[in-house]
Formats: structure tokens, C-alpha cells, sequence
């Protein structure tokens, strides 16, 4: 037989007993916290939710459940659920529980619940034990009605919001916090000539001008630090042909439910037509403006040429005048002297005349007749000139004929071409008279 305990042992005993009651009431506060907390987390949840048992009595319920079946929290203990919600004596038919205890798979189904007659998704799931018995069924309910109600309205707002983005000309996008396009619209064939699939997942700076991807680069970056959009900013596009496109873009920031910019959505505009036009308008206005300058500079450099041109000819003006002063000196002082000594001399008729027409032709010298005929009518020949001097003179046709050595028919001839290239051929003007008038 063992022996009687020590005074020791049983000391040592009571303090084992001690602990092991402080280790209970511990681990009964703890069970009492986890059961108030896992009470919280049921009764935070917005579905409907029940655990029964493999007789289908109730073990719990969360408030959600309550209030919708009007059931107080205290009164379910012991209680079948067939009997709490719905006052009937057996269990429902169709029941999920009665599946999911036979077969263990989880059961999802529609049920419509009695109060109003609002339709619930119904889940259930089995309860499972350490050693994988199923003890039990937990079911959760989700009010569909509601979830139908938002769900439709999304649908027609999607529908909406997807009518307006295809009917727009504009190129709609989105893209991520890399610019990695993740949304676009039909319109990005017609303006840039990719298919959407083409589109989605590229960078957009890998279809930028390569002259504006640094400045775009850089104005991206600083709209992503400040978490703002962007508007009016005109970029270059590469078209799908090589071809360029100017696109007018505009775009605003995406954020998460947390504030983190996740990304842009944006509407690109294509005005390539409108900025070619500008282009082409500069570069007109441009070559005329530079045209301006060359016909400035022309002018000035014509002005002074002109100026040059009016020295030079009241120059030589002056020195024909100066000229034709010492000629008329000359014939005045040297020749007219001799003149008159020829004619105190006996000369036959023929010498008579010739020395006339010698005196009148350095009269013309001195006169500005010739010079007048030969300015004002170009088109006479020098022979024509000599025969219109004669005549203004008085010669007649017979005596210009003699002193010429041609026959008076050529004269004639003549005298018809002077009229003709003087403007006198129809007209019945006396020629001699006509030719005084040039003096």
C-alpha cells in the first residue's frame, strides 16, 4: 500500500492545482473572448446565416437572420429550423441540409423567404469536425432581389455607358499606371488603324512620335506624381500605314477605393486635318513673309539703281545738249561762212540745188527734227527718214528723184510707206504739213 502523502507532496499538489486553475479560467476567458468575437464576425456579415446540427436543430443564428425571421437571439436553443422559421412540424422538402448530410458536397439553391417573399441564395455547407466527421450544416442566404435590382441597374448603365462610347467618333481609352492601354473603343481603327486587340496591353508611348515621347514621357510622370489629369495637349501618333496623325487628348486619374492612382481614362481627339491646315498656313505665311523681305530688299536695291539710272541720263541730257552747242557753233563759226561764198560764185542749176540740200541737211544737224522722226517713229528706215527731210523741206517728188538718182515711182513708194508707218494712210492730211508739225 503506498504510503500517506508528505506534508511536501501535498503542498506541492495545491500549487499544481492552482496553476491548473488559473490555466482554466484562462482558457475559459480566452473560449469566452473567441466565442463573443466569432459572434462579432456573424453578426457583422450582411447574409443570412444558421449552423444546425445533424438533426437539424438550431446551434446558432446571427442577427441578420433574426431580424429578418423576427427571431430573438435567446429563444433558438433546442429548437428544430423547420419548426423556428417556418412553424411547421417536419422538415421542408427539398431541404439542402438533407443533402449535404448524406453526401457531404456543398448545396447552392434559391429560397424564397416566407416574411415578404423576398428570394434568397441559399448555400450550404457541412460542418466538419478535427477527426472529418460532419457534425452539422452551416447555411448562408444572400437576398438576390436586391442583388438582381443592382445588378440590372449596372447592366443598364454598362449599356448606357458602352452606346455612348461606340457612337463617339473620339478614341476612348483607359490604360494603367505604365500607360499600358487595358480599354479602347471601336474608333481607334478609324483614327490610328489598329484592331482593339492590337491595341490592348501596348504602351502607348511605343506609338508616339518618337520627336514628342520624351516631353509625353515627362508630363505623364508629373501628372501620375500629382495625381491629376490632363487637357488639350496635342501629341503625334504613329497610324498603323507610317503615316502621322495629331491626336488632341484628354484624360482623368482612376483611383482604387483606398485613393491609389491605379491609372487614366481618357478621349483623344483627331484634329490631323486642322494642325496640317495650320501648318500649311504657317508655311505660307512664312515664304510670304520671307518673299516680303527679298522684294523689300529688291525694291530698295531698284530704288537706288533707279536713282543711279536718273544721274546717268540727266548726265548724258547734258552732255547731248553741251554737244549739240558746240555742233551748232562749229557750223555756224566754220562751215555757214563758205556757204556764202559758194553762192557769190557762178553755179549751174543742179550745183544750186545739191549746195540747198547740203545747207538744209546741217540744219538738221542742228535741228532737232531727225532726232524727233527717229524717236518718235521707230519704224522708219534711215532712207525714209532722208526722204520725209526733203519733203518738209518742199522738194517735190521729181526733184527728191534726181537728187536720190532713183525714179519718181520709188519715191512714191516711199511716201506711201512714211503715211502708212505715221499714221496718215487714211487720212487725207497733207504729208509736208504733217512733217512741219514734228518741228
Amino acid at each position: 500500500m503506498p504510503g500517506k502523502p508528505t506534508y511536501e507532496e501535498i503542498e506541492q499538489r495545491l500549487k499544481d492545482l492552482d496553476k491548473e486553475s488559473v490555466n482554466c479560467k484562462r482558457t475559459e476567458e480566452a473560449l469566452q473572448k473567441s466565442e463573443k468575437r466569432f459572434k462579432n464576425v456573424t453578426n457583422s456579415i450582411e447574409e443570412l446565416l444558421v449552423l444546425l446540427d445533424q438533426n437539424f436543430k438550431v446551434q446558432m443564428i446571427n442577427s441578420k437572420l433574426a431580424k429578418a425571421y423576427n427571431v430573438s437571439l435567446n429563444e433558438f436553443p433546442g429548437k428544430y429550423c423547420y419548426e423556428l422559421f417556418y412553424g411547421r412540424k417536419h422538415i421542408c422538402e427539398g431541404c439542402p441540409a438533407i443533402k449535404v448530410l448524406n453526401e457531404g458536397k456543398v448545396i447552392r439553391g434559391a429560397l424564397r423567404y416566407r416574411p415578404d417573399g423576398r428570394i434568397f441564395d441559399r448555400t450550404a455547407y457541412p460542418f466538419i469536425e478535427d477527426n472529418g466527421d460532419i457534425t452539422g450544416v452551416i447555411v448562408i442566404g444572400c437576398d438576390i432581389a436586391q442583388q438582381k435590382q443592382a445588378e440590372e441597374k449596372l447592366r443598364e448603365s454598362e449599356e448606357k455607358y458602352r452606346l455612348l462610347v461606340e457612337s463617339t467618333p473620339d478614341w476612348v481609352w483607359m490604360c494603367d499606371r505604365k500607360s499600358r492601354h487595358t480599354f479602347s473603343n471601336n474608333s481607334v481603327k478609324e483614327i490610328l488603324g489598329y484592331e482593339i486587340h492590337e491595341i490592348l496591353g501596348t504602351t502607348a508611348l511605343n506609338l508616339i512620335h518618337k520627336e514628342d515621347r520624351k516631353s509625353v514621357q515627362k508630363w505623364f510622370q508629373n501628372a501620375k506624381k500629382q495625381k491629376r489629369g490632363w487637357r488639350g495637349s496635342v501629341i503625334r501618333w504613329h497610324h498603323k500605314d507610317k503615316s502621322i496623325r495629331f491626336l488632341e487628348t484628354i484624360a482623368e486619374p482612376i483611383f482604387d477605393d483606398k485613393g491609389n492612382l491605379i491609372g487614366y481614362s481618357g478621349i483623344d481627339r483627331d484634329v490631323t486635318a486642322r494642325k496640317l491646315s495650320e501648318m500649311a498656313l504657317q508655311k505660307a505665311h512664312d515664304e510670304l513673309q520671307e518673299k516680303t523681305i527679298r522684294l523689300e530688299v529688291k525694291k530698295i536695291s531698284l530704288e537706288e539703281i533707279n536713282t543711279a539710272i536718273k544721274v546717268l541720263l540727266k548726265k548724258r541730257e547734258e552732255d547731248k545738249i553741251e554737244i549739240e552747242k558746240n555742233v551748232l557753233t562749229n557750223v555756224k563759226e566754220l562751215i555757214e561762212p563758205y556757204f556764202e561764198k559758194i553762192k557769190k560764185t557762178k553755179l549751174d542749176d543742179q550745183q544750186e540745188a545739191l549746195l540747198s540740200i547740203i545747207e538744209s541737211y546741217l540744219n538738221e544737224i542742228v535741228s532737232p527734227f531727225t532726232r524727233k522722226m527717229s524717236l518718235k517713229y521707230l519704224n522708219l528706215t534711215p532712207t525714209e527718214i532722208q526722204i520725209a527731210n526733203l519733203i518738209r523741206h518742199g522738194s517735190s517728188t521729181k526733184k527728191i528723184a534726181e537728187i536720190m538718182n532713183v525714179s519718181p515711182r520709188t519715191i512714191e513708194t516711199h511716201r506711201k510707206n512714211i503715211r502708212r508707218k505715221i499714221g496718215l494712210e487714211s487720212k487725207r492730211a497733207n504729208l509736208r504739213s504733217h512733217l512741219l508739225s514734228l518741228h
